[in-house]
């Protein structure tokens, strides 16, 4: 098994605890950059979901696919999410 393999299944364990012990509820979720739309738009799966969104991101960021950033709620609003900044893993 590859290292990229054995990395994602592991990435996909800590999400689905976080999911399970409620880490994910507030304003700050995980997400994966899919595509880069523009310097100010984003499509990023968010909380480890199959489907991408489009959400705005920081214009002062130079974001990747497959970079994985800090998505946040704004007001704890699902509807209303912004990228702020990649994140360590």
């Amino acid at each position: 098994m590859s290292d990229k393999k054995i990395y994602d299944q592991v990435a996909e364990i800590v999400l689905d605890v976080m999911r399970t012990q409620g880490l994910l509820v507030g304003q700050w979720h995980l997400g994966t950059v899919d595509q880069i739309v523009s310097t100010t738009k984003l499509k990023v799966f968010v909380d480890g979901s199959e489907i991408s969104q489009t959400i705005s991101c920081n214009p002062d960021v130079v974001f990747g696919v497959g970079n994985h950033v800090w998505v946040i709620y704004i007001n704890g609003n699902p509807r209303d999410k912004f990228v702020l900044t990649k994140r360590a893993i």
